[in-house]
Formats: structure tokens, C-alpha cells, sequence
């Protein structure tokens, strides 16, 4: 190449800068969205109506009743990095507004036509100005109450390469309510409304108290979760965390509705999604996902969100502590709450009526060991007293006259037991109606606490004479292999000889004798965990210890299974996140017998 075809240095025109801006501020409809929102939010705005055509594409507009913009001060809002929210550096280590680069609105109206009315306070008239393109129009006066509408119509005319990989129009309808959920969980002093080719979709009223907060977040997030989420406030050291967290039992194949705000900002960021997902480590069913609307409140000169484009992650001053705060506040919270109530309840819809089948005579058929309760309480005192009685107590009948309430159930979570069922579940009746209790899944949980409290406290039993394993040559390389993390654990395992094992001591709560079992049945499986997964290789060893599905109960076991399991931190769930108690309240029990038609 010659010196005369050597490219040359030059400044980029404005339009062309803002096109390229574009490219990272501008992805599709709900981008663009996001970036108005902000801005009347920051405006003050108390109402904000939507108005879609196309999913946004052909037209996407937002009135708000903000401060509105001074004519003076219009054509200069839409230069790059012209900005009312910061003027020093100062300013900048510690944002309180959405926006604060000055770049969106001009990169927005470089790939569109854009039209901006606004009406600032005091102001005796509008000010109307229009962008296509880029180019400029002259400002021209216009009518409208105080505040802005700002209507982007045709995007991504001038640009066809970035408008073909825009997605139909109900895709990106659905980008945009995302979006709009988004704001709206955290912004609830303000009212929402979007319409969509003039159709009202969303109706959401401002949220001022208590009530009206949880019915928004209902209303987003559905009934189901807020009678499955705990509400939260937590402070500690400047750190304010506040919001719904779902319970474990409450989750999805996909992690699509989590919410998770800094300062009212909606954010992705690892420290935060680490301590989150460890929270419900050993409560939440392998690969699901909680639901969560969680708030998070810090002095902003303590996180940096000026470090990516659509300013969607932020970056802590001291992101350990807020790992910290984050994972011992939930852990915290779900260990003492999550389990307390069990709020798993089960819709139960009326059995249709079978079809009514006429008879010859008018005794109804009696199967052979069927008998009258009567007949049962006479003849089978033992019977009668362990397992019938006790599902009697709210029955009153001229024979048997009600006991009261408090000899009938005391105050326990869980109930009372009154029967097994199929040697699987425990039957219990509480004050709100019937639980139903997974003797294996309780059992499990109520190990696995017991082995992790032992193994933090160096609680062993030691084996005067140990416990010798025969192993496979397949299970001696698994030992080999997975040593440490057995003994993190808390099993001290050594090699006796060829293919022998012998363990000298392991973690109190299970029996010494069934250590044998368990360790031989781990390497069998060869586990993928680690010695930094001790509380997995925790959890595996408390399935194959606790109490099997076809192991029969007596009441007495049964009742000190629920009292344990009552006295355990996040009984609601078994160490592989499925539930270990669901309840039927009473009104569910009546729906089923139709009572109250």
C-alpha cells in the first residue's frame, strides 16, 4: 500500500458515533423500553402509560408526568453524554439515578424516528422536536400537561442488517413486559399501564402500603408464590436486604423469575447469583430454580454500576461481604422459616359422582371385613385406642361426647400422627387439617442436620473395635480416590489390607453398624463430590441411613418422627430439595366431600 492509500485519522460524524452507539444501547424494542422507563422514573414520574405497535418495532411510546424538560434544554438532551444526573467525578462513585451517561437518547434516535414532547413545570406550553435518523428537526410549540412522551416510531429503518434479526412481533411484545415487570417490582409508589395496538395488557395501579405491595408483586409474579414466599427484612453493617424469598418447595425448571435489585436497579451478578443458589443448596430439587423479588440496599459509593453497557451488572466495592450477608441472611431465614410452616397444600378438586346403579333390594353392598366403627371400638380396644381414636377427636356423637381442643392437639406444627399409609407416609392431623409426612424424606432431613452439626463440631464416635469393609477392586480405587472428601466428611477410613477397609470412627448420628453399609454402597456408586462437597457427601450418607419407605411405624415412633423433625432447621424439604411435608387445610377436605353446597 502507498503513502497516498494509507487510511488517514479522522473524527467520526455525530450520527455515525451515535449509530455505533447504538449497537450496544440499542438491541431491540425492549432496550429501548428500559432506557425511557429510566428516565421518567428519574424525572419523578408517578404515572407511566406504554403504547405499542408492533411489539414496539413500529412504534413504542412513553408519557410519564415527570418534571418535564425546558425548551432550552431539549435539543441539547439529545447530544451524546449531555446528562442532568452527574457533573463531577464525585458524582459519579455514587449514582442514585438509573441513568447517567447521556447516551441512549441520541443513540436511539439515530435508528429510528423519534419524537419528544415535554412540558416542564411552570411551563405555559409544550415543546415538540423531532429526529429521523439523526438529522434534527426545528423545535416547534406543542399542547400536553406537564411531563414527557417520547414516541420511537420505524426502528431500525435506516439500518435494515439489525431490523431482520428483530423477532415477531409477540416475541417482542413479551421482551417488553419482561421488562416492564422488571421496573415495576421496584418501583412501586408508580403506576403502570402498557397497551399494545390500543389494547390495555397491563393495568397496574401505584402500590402505596403494605397490601398493595404484595398484591403487585401477586399480580407479577402469581398467587401461588406469594402464599409460598416468606417476607424478609434484614439489616446489618449499612446492608439492607427486604423482599419475598420463595419457599424451596416453590420452584421451576428455569431460573425466569427471579428478581434481584441493587438499589433499586435490576442487576446480574455472580457474587450475588453464587450466594443465592448456595442458599438453597441442600433444600431445592436438583436442577430447579427458586422464585425470589429480593431488594438490596447499600450506600451507593459502595457498588460501581457504571461497568457495563445496558448497565445490567455492577461491581461491589467488597463483594465477600456482600456474599456474606447475602448467603448467612438467607441460609438464615430459609433454616428458621422456611420449615416452620408447611405450606406445601395440595388443591383438592371433588371426585365426580359415580353413575347411580339400581339394585334389587335396599341393603347397600358391605364388604366382607367391613364393619361399623362401632363394631371396631368394641371389639379391638387396642386397635381403637392406637390408631382409630385419635382420627375421632372432632367427632361428636351422643356415645363419645368431644374432647377439648387442647387434649386433642396440642400445639405442634405437625400434628399428631394417627396412621401410616402403605408403610410410605405418615398420616398426622394439625390445627389447619391433615399433613401428610414422607417417613423417608423427614428421616433423611433430621440425619443430614444431626451429621453436619457433628461433623462442624468434630463430634465422632470412635470405634473400639473398627468397623471392616471387603471391597471391590473398582471400590478401593473409588476410596482411593474420593479419601478426602470422605474424611471432611467426618469418616476416618484406612486400607487393612488388600481389598479390606476398616473405619474407626464417623459422625454420631447414625448407628456405628450401619456405617458399613453406607460407605460400601457410596463407593459402589462412585460419587462425583469433592472434599469441598462434604455437606453432599453428607446428604448421600443420610438417604441410605434413614428409615426406608416399607419400614412400619408404631404411633409412638411416628410422633417422635414428627417432633424431631419439627426441632430441624429446613424440615419442609429432604437434603435433595423434595418435600417432606404437605398439608390439606379443611377447607380442601370439605371441597372434596362437597360440604357447604
Amino acid at each position: 500500500m502507498s503513502a497516498d492509500q494509507t487510511p488517514r485519522v479522522h473524527r467520526l460524524n455525530s450520527t455515525l458515533a451515535n449509530q455505533i452507539a447504538a449497537g450496544e444501547v440499542v438491541e431491540r424494542p425492549a432496550s429501548i423500553l428500559k432506557e425511557l422507563l429510566e428516565n421518567s422514573l428519574d424525572a419523578g414520574a408517578t404515572r407511566i402509560t406504554i403504547h405499542l405497535e408492533g411489539g414496539g418495532v413500529d412504534l413504542l411510546s412513553v408519557e410519564d408526568d415527570g418534571v418535564g424538560i425546558f425548551p432550552a434544554d431539549l435539543a441539547l438532551a439529545l447530544e451524546r453524554h449531555a446528562t442532568s444526573k452527574v457533573a463531577t467525578w464525585e458524582d459519579l462513585q455514587a449514582i442514585h439515578t438509573m441513568g447517567f451517561r447521556g447516551e441512549a437518547l441520541p443513540a436511539i434516535a439515530s435508528v429510528s424516528r423519534l419524537e419528544i414532547v415535554s412540558r416542564a413545570h411552570g411551563q405555559k406550553q409544550a415543546t415538540r422536536l423531532q429526529v429521523t435518523g439523526g438529522a434534527t428537526g426545528a423545535p416547534e410549540p406543542s399542547a400536553r400537561a406537564p411531563g414527557t412522551t417520547v414516541r420511537v416510531a420505524d426502528l431500525f429503518f435506516n439500518v435494515p442488517a439489525r431490523r431482520k434479526f428483530l423477532r415477531s412481533a409477540s416475541a417482542e411484545l413479551s421482551r417488553n413486559q419482561k421488562v416492564l415487570r422488571q421496573i415495576a417490582l421496584a418501583n412501586f409508589p408508580v403506576a403502570f399501564q402498557l397497551f399494545q395496538n390500543g389494547r390495555a395488557l397491563v393495568q397496574l395501579p401505584a402500590a402505596l402500603d403494605a397490601d398493595s405491595r404484595a398484591q403487585r408483586v401477586a399480580s407479577i409474579m402469581g398467587e401461588g408464590f406469594l402464599a409460598n414466599a416468606l417476607y424478609i427484612e434484614q439489616e446489618d453493617q449499612g446492608l439492607s436486604l427486604s423482599g419475598w424469598l420463595g419457599l424451596p418447595t416453590y420452584n421451576r425448571a428455569r431460573g425466569d423469575e427471579q428478581y434481584f435489585y441493587v438499589n433499586s436497579r435490576s442487576v446480574r451478578d455472580p457474587v450475588i447469583t453464587h450466594a443465592l443458589r448456595a442458599s438453597y443448596n441442600d433444600v431445592l430439587f436438583q436442577d430447579r430454580h427458586p422464585l425470589y423479588v429480593l431488594y438490596l440496599k447499600l450506600p451507593p459509593e459502595r457498588v460501581d454500576v457504571n461497568v457495563h453497557p445496558a448497565k445490567a451488572e455492577v461491581r461491589f466495592r467488597d463483594s465477600r461481604e456482600i456474599h456474606d450477608f447475602l448467603f448467612h441472611t438467607l441460609r438464615r431465614v430459609i433454616a428458621e422459616q422456611g420449615g416452620a410452616h408447611p405450606q406445601v397444600t395440595v388443591p383438592v378438586q371433588p371426585l365426580s359422582p359415580a353413575p347411580a346403579v339400581q339394585s334389587s333390594g335396599s341393603r347397600a353392598y358391605q364388604h366382607p371385613t367391613q364393619r361399623p366403627l362401632s363394631a371396631v371400638q368394641d371389639g379391638s380396644g387396642a386397635y381403637w385406642e392406637r390408631l382409630v381414636a385419635p382420627a375421632m377427636t372432632f367427632v361428636s356423637t351422643p356415645d363419645m361426647p368431644a374432647a377439648p381442643p387442647q387434649e386433642l392437639a396440642p400445639d405442634y406444627p405437625l400434628g399428631q400422627a394417627l396412621a401410616q399409609v402403605h408403610a410410605r407416609f405418615i398420616l398426622a392431623q394439625n390445627r389447619a387439617g391433615m399433613i401428610l409426612i414422607d417417613q423417608h424424606a423427614a428421616h433423611e432431613r433430621i440425619l443430614y442436620e444431626k451429621m453436619k452439626v457433628a461433623v462442624q463440631q468434630n463430634d465422632k464416635q470412635v470405634f473400639i473395635i473398627p468397623e471392616y469393609l471387603h471391597v471391590t477392586a473398582t471400590q478401593m480405587a473409588c476410596f482411593e480416590a474420593k479419601q478426602n472428601a470422605l474424611q471432611a466428611a467426618g469418616l476416618e477410613i484406612s486400607v487393612a489390607g488388600p481389598g479390606t477397609l476398616a473405619i474407626h470412627a464417623a459422625p454420631k448420628a447414625i448407628a456405628a453398624a450401619t456405617y458399613g453399609q453406607i460407605v460400601a454402597d457410596l463407593l459402589a456408586e462412585e460419587p462425583t463430590w469433592t472434599e469441598k462437597d462434604s455437606d453432599a457427601a453428607l446428604a448421600d450418607m443420610a438417604c441410605r441411613a434413614a428409615i426406608k419407605t416399607s419400614r412400619r411405624l408404631s404411633l409412638e415412633e411416628m410422633n417422635s418422627l414428627l417432633r424431631q423433625l419439627e426441632a430441624t432447621p429446613r424440615f419442609g424439604q429432604c437434603n435433595h430439595g423434595r418435600p417432606t411435608v404437605v398439608q390439606f387445610s379443611l377447607p380442601d377436605l370439605d371441597r372434596l366431600f362437597l360440604r357447604g353446597r
